[in-house]
């Protein structure tokens, strides 16, 4: 199964997704014979892929009937889920079956793997033996991981294996482009147990006659398919490869994870961070309904909700002996709060970018805190100093402005260190530190801050018999 639509072609191309849409709206409402199909054929699948978000259900339907199996297998691939499975349930079993065979394993499997699984074994019988079997091995891997994103269509040889017998294979084979990357080298082909790598700038200039094991890089960079996605981003970059072999836990080579395989997972990866740091989900950039969207952020809305109570509770206990006394000290009280909140933010946002990246391994775990919690001392004094300097002048009373200022250092040190260290904690529980820096601890920051200005306040108005 080999998948060689996706490079660009001659055809022309709109700007964006709606244009693409429009066009075909406007085609099917001419009802002219052959319209929407000579417009089709002039876009590229990426692009009806992007536009199929813009049209309604018989729309796609209508469209995506005219589309060969490569094309279609492509537009699968791209459009969100819950479009793919709209699509599939509603072309015959056995179409889908050759749009399948046209697609990318791991893209294969991914879409068989959001079927109905009446509907998957009906498709899997119309497949080959082989490649049915090859998309269900596919299948037992997640979706997060090596194997999940595994490819197993790539080009592997013996050690013992010429170049010159390699090269005729290649030319004989018409192998895809994007599997002439690298050479896997193996053992023999019935174990295929992986011994090393040749890319293919060392074939080309290797005499004919070498065997491939003459020559072949032996220090592999691999993973195992139970390996989290992150960590196949984490030596892509590291190592600036193309491909990633994966492999068993007993060295046979079971395929491989590509740049664009990649690529996508660092969209995904990026997109569920920024959407759990915000309180919603990933699903909420590409659901169509506003229900569906509503159902998504409440709950985190409701946490919120409830941290604001808790807030609530302590200006209502704690802050009405202070501002009946002192009015002019709830001034204050956002100033603390808000400053508090985005020292705390800049703190996590850091440690999390450091976990996604690999670079806060257990080794440097102590010197990224320390420097978290170094920065923290400056930030809280400088700041301590300049809100208790602004309380001052502006309550003209020096003990408020000490409240103000004592407050404002202890509601930063708390904010930025559980901003450093709680992100390290999720991760070690393995929870998503992502989480970290949404509404849970943020709103928890907020009811410290409140908590550490009032408290100070009471023991400093007592202390000085105010």
């Amino acid at each position: 199964m080999t998948q060689d639509a996706r490079m660009p072609d001659s055809r022309t191309r709109a700007r964006t997704p709606h244009e693409v849409a429009e066009a075909i709206r406007a085609a099917t409402r001419s009802h002219v014979r052959g319209a929407l199909e000579g417009l089709i054929s002039g876009f590229h699948p990426i692009d009806i892929a992007f536009a199929m978000e813009e049209l309604e259900a018989e729309e796609r339907e209508a469209v995506f009937r005219l589309l060969t199996a490569d094309e279609a297998g492509i537009v699968l691939e791209e459009v969100a889920d819950d479009i793919s499975v709209d699509l599939a349930e509603a072309t015959d079993d056995k179409q889908l079956a050759e749009i399948i065979d046209a697609m990318a394993p791991d893209a294969g499997a991914d879409l068989v793997e959001l079927l109905d699984e009446e509907k998957a074994h009906r498709v899997l019988a119309h497949i080959p033996d082989e490649e049915a079997a090859e998309l269900q091995e596919l299948r037992q891997y997640g979706p997060d991981t090596a194997g999940g994103l595994m490819n197993s269509d790539l080009l592997f040889a013996p050690q013992d294996l010429r170049v010159w017998e390699l090269e005729a294979h290649i030319r004989n084979q018409q192998v895809p482009r994007e599997m002439l990357n690298y050479v896997y080298v193996v053992d023999n082909e019935r174990d295929r147990n992986l011994v090393g790598v040749v890319d293919l700038r060392a074939i080309i200039s290797a005499p004919a006659d070498a065997r491939l094991g003459s020559f072949m890089e032996t220090d592999l960079v691999t993973v195992t398919p139970e390996a989290d996605q992150e960590e196949v981003v984490r030596l892509v970059d590291t190592y600036d490869l193309v491909a990633v072999p994966v492999v068993s836990e007993s060295g046979k080579l079971l395929g491989i994870v590509t740049v664009d395989d990649v690529i996508d997972a660092i969209q995904e990866e990026h997109t569920e961070d920024l959407s759990v740091m915000a309180g919603t989900s990933a699903a909420d950039l590409l659901s169509t309904s506003s229900l569906r969207v509503a159902t998504l952020r409440l709950p985190w809305l409701g946490i919120t909700f409830l941290g604001t109570l808790i807030s609530a509770s302590i200006i209502k206990y704690l802050g009405d002996p202070v501002l009946s006394q002192y009015l002019a000290l709830a001034a204050f009280m956002p100033v603390n709060a808000a400053m508090a909140g985005n020292a705390g933010l800049q703190s996590s946002t850091i440690v999390v970018r450091a976990l996604a990246l690999g670079q806060a391994r257990v080794q440097s775990v102590g010197k990224l805190l320390a420097r978290q919690f170094g920065s923290a001392a400056i930030i809280a004094l400088v700041c301590a100093l300049a809100a208790g300097l602004a309380g001052t002048v502006m309550m003209d009373r020096w003990e408020l402005g000490l409240i103000v200022g004592l407050a404002m250092l202890v509601s930063i040190l708390w904010a930025t260190s559980t901003g450093a260290t709680i992100p390290l904690l999720f991760e070690r529980l393995g929870i998503d530190p992502a989480v970290s820096s949404g509404p849970v601890v943020t709103t928890a920051n907020d009811s410290v801050s409140l908590l550490t200005y009032f408290g100070m306040a009471l023991l400093i108005l007592r202390h000085f018999s105010l």
